[in-house]
């Protein structure tokens, strides 16, 4: 016989057995006491109901190590997962509130040249060898700080720590990549005046804040950064860029013997105080007025009604955030509802708490058409009356605010660079190492009393300022008797002439 045959025969035998060919093989049948004490089928779900959500999960990150670096700095540092990526964010707790009147920009412009050639590199060389190291690199200046910070692959975190000394300690500062960046940042604010939002933006500062602190936009306008010489630029880097307050963010797939060894190598010995003088507090000069800045021809206006707010250290910093969640932050919010889903004035409206580290704002903010600009603005003045009178937040609003705070809460940490992010808030805004742990409760222990006595203080027309970017042959007929006093402003701010 044949190996194929026998083959064929041999699956043929291993089918039939499988099959139960052989009836000699079948078990026997099983007994009626078997039967009965077989346990019985599981009961199918009730499909006659939704079903029941679970009990809630109770998450927070946990608190960051810390340890000082050096004569007068400091590091945190959190192990983030296994996977070899770093986020580092260099902290320096000083921003544009040092940028000398007439002279707003002057911190973003320094900043900007800090990677324009450094150590023994030029721009581009030093551009070339973050590329060849996979790092990147990122330069911003705020109101309260300057940060830098690095994305990068943990086997390079000693030569990337090392580039980054040379950006800090040693740049360049070349005059030619000065003037160079300095004509780029004219061109890039005078592109920004034909938005609408910058004409906001603008106007909002100087109404807010004035001159003071708070007051300055960090990128700057045109006319102030014109102002701005080279030996400014030379000049506000001794002031700013010191060792003291200074605080490195490392989270990542890192052990922390490797971050403390090449931190001291490269800024062990980094010391210095700073000598930047710091804008005063000013009364906010535009409550009770509406600023118009002209956009002729624009389908849409922008608007913003705001009011000076307490900066990061309120004390009513938590009953305010469930307040604002219910009036205007959430999409089924008040203020979004009324003017998008019910009205249809609108894409969209958003309300929110800006707070710096020394005074803030709170505000109303939308892009809606042209033809209801004065509806809207009324509409919104009408939901902030409400909820100080006759419809305080109830009690549904405030359970939903709550809960949708904490189930959004482990997004804004789903990722190195955001909890490096995350914790760089620590040092600039003086917060304690458990704070983000500790935010969860205190989110959830605010009561629907407190939250509509911090609505209470938000809700007053009179500390209120109105900003419109718009077109003013179509809008300003329509503002008679709105209550505000109407001042007319350019696209940088600035008061027009009579």
């Amino acid at each position: 016989m044949s190996t194929r045959s026998l083959t064929f025969l041999g699956c043929a035998w291993a089918l039939c057995l499988a099959c139960g060919g052989s009836q000699s093989a079948a078990p026997p049948a099983a007994s009626a006491e078997a039967a009965s004490a077989a346990p019985a089928a599981a009961a199918g779900p009730d499909r006659s109901q939704l079903p029941q959500p679970g009990p809630p999960t109770t998450w927070a990150p946990p608190a960051p190590t810390s340890w000082k670096l050096g004569p007068s700095s400091r590091v945190l540092y959190r192990k983030y997962g296994d996977v070899p990526l770093v986020s580092l964010n260099l902290v320096i707790p000083r921003g544009s509130e040092t940028d000398p009147v007439g002279k707003d920009g002057l911190t973003s412009v320094m900043a900007d040249l800090l990677d324009e050639g450094a150590g023994k590199l030029d721009a581009l060389a030093l551009s070339e060898r973050l590329q060849a190291l996979a790092t990147d690199l990122r330069i911003v200046a705020g109101t309260d700080s300057i940060q830098l910070t690095m994305q990068m692959i943990a086997e390079n975190f000693a030569p990337s720590i090392e580039l980054l000394a040379d950006v800090v300690r040693r740049p360049k500062l070349d005059e030619k990549e000065f003037q160079r960046r300095k004509a780029q940042l004219i061109a890039q604010a005078i592109a920004s005046e034909a938005d609408p939002h910058f004409g906001r933006r603008t106007a909002m500062a100087r109404a807010l804040f004035g001159k003071g602190y708070g007051g300055a936009l960090p990128t700057g306008t045109r006319d102030t950064l014109e102002a701005i010489s080279y030996a400014d630029v030379r000049a506000h880097y001794k002031r700013l860029i010191v060792g003291d307050s200074a605080t490195f963010v490392v989270v990542g797939g890192i052990e922390q013997d490797a971050v403390a060894d090449q931190l001291k190598k490269a800024f062990g010995d980094w010391a210095g105080t700073p000598s930047g003088e710091v804008r005063a507090l000013a009364p906010a000069p535009g409550a009770g007025k509406l600023f118009f800045a002209n956009y002729a021809g624009a389908a849409q206006s922008v608007i913003g009604v705001m009011r000076r707010a307490p900066g990061a250290d309120a004390e009513d910093l938590f009953p305010s955030t469930i307040f604002n969640r219910s009036f205007g932050e959430a999409f089924t919010s008040r203020v979004n509802l009324n003017l998008r889903e019910d009205k249809g004035y609108t894409y969209g409206a958003v309300s929110l708490f800006q707070r710096y580290r020394q005074a803030g704002f709170f505000g109303i903010f939308s892009d809606v058409r042209s033809d209801v600009t004065r509806q809207s603005l009324d509409e919104v003045l009408r939901e902030l009356s409400d909820i100080c009178g006759s419809k305080p937040l109830a009690a549904q609003e405030r359970d939903d605010s709550v809960g949708g705070l904490l189930l959004g809460y482990p997004a804004t940490f789903e990722s190195i660079e955001l909890l490096g992010a995350r914790f760089s808030q620590i040092p600039i805004y003086n917060r304690p190492l458990d704070w983000f742990e500790r935010w969860p409760s205190r989110v959830a222990a605010v009561t629907l009393e407190q939250a509509n006595q911090a609505a209470h203080s938000y809700c007053q027309k009179s500390d209120f300022s109105i900003v419109v970017a718009g077109d003013a042959a179509k809008v300003i007929p329509t503002l008679d008797g709105i209550g505000f006093e109407l001042v007319k402003v350019d696209a940088k701010g600035q008061p027009l002439q009579p």
